[in-house]
């Protein structure tokens, strides 16, 4: 099969042509799917990357978009023999126009085939940055929930969120903010989204998670964050739980991302009714 990648400027184009494509899994894809709805209709992503990889036919058999300077996005849905011409059309492509890529985040064994070949190629190394988990949610379970409730941040939390932010960070390990990057953050979080919330308890936040990224149908649960002080005491399974149950009102499913590392949090989100639909990773090229 002869393979044929085309790198878009223009986000639209490159939208029309990809995301029938990605819609085919669409909670699997909901990051790339998000990531591109993202794109289309704010500013927040600077010169993005966007390129199209088509097989015999012009058919669409994958997408590979980054938002520097975050890793390379990679949705792949080709045979394990074309992994290696990929990644020398990808490296050709990229080596021209004078872009280097941090690393990859795709399904498990797409992440793991593309990465083998691409440091064979490139004479790299690699780390695994984040065993990830994808999870999807239909329908709330009956918990128990501690006393508190949901409430939206005002902006006399922008100081407090952007602590939060920067806890979030060095939990997750994801890309390092500055305190004033932080705090911008937190500002544009504050004013401009519409899922975000804490949960309070006594006119106290103790924990806070978001929706973001949205589909044709889903939407992603994310920034989920308890500080130290208030962990175990139910807090984080209260925000996701009232978070999930809200944005159902409005879409047919929630998805969201582990660490497999972090037992807990993966317990706390199928205990609420999320439910394992595949595994991905985080992939760190040095």
């Amino acid at each position: 099969m002869s393979w044929k990648l085309t790198k878009y400027e223009d986000i639209d184009s490159f939208y029309s042509r990809v995301y029938p494509f990605l819609l085919k899994k669409e909670a699997e894809n909901n990051l790339p799917l998000g990531l591109l709805n993202t794109i289309k209709t704010g500013n927040r992503y600077k010169d993005p990357l966007l390129i199209s990889v088509e097989g015999d036919s012009s058919q669409v058999k994958g997408a590979f978009i980054m938002t520097p300077p975050h890793h390379l996005v990679v949705v792949l849905d080709i045979d394990e023999k074309d992994y290696r011409t990929i990644a020398m059309e990808l490296n050709t492509l990229l080596s021209e126009e004078g872009i280097a890529v941090p690393g990859f985040v795709s399904e498990k064994a797409s992440a793991q085939k593309l990465t083998e070949v691409w440091c064979d190629l490139k004479g790299c190394k690699y780390e695994i940055g984040m065993n990830q988990r994808i999870y999807m949610l239909k329908h709330v379970n009956e918990i128990d929930i501690p006393q508190g409730r949901l409430v939206t941040p005002k902006k006399e939390n922008i100081h407090l969120l952007t602590k939060w932010i920067l806890g979030f960070i060095e939990d997750t390990g994801v890309h390092p903010l500055t305190q004033n990057e932080a705090l911008e953050r937190a500002e544009d979080m504050i004013l401009n989204e519409k899922y975000l919330f804490f949960w309070e308890v006594d006119g106290e936040p103790v924990s806070m998670a978001r929706g973001g990224r949205w589909t044709d149908h889903g939407i992603t649960v994310n920034f989920v964050y308890t500080p130290d002080l208030y962990r175990k005491k139910g807090y984080a399974s209260a925000v996701v739980a009232g978070l999930s149950r809200l944005l159902l009102k409005e879409f047919e499913f929630c998805t969201l991302y582990t660490d497999l590392e972090n037992p807990t949090s993966n317990k706390i989100y199928m205990e609420v009714g999320y439910k394992p639909i595949g595994d991905s990773l985080m992939v760190n090229i040095k």
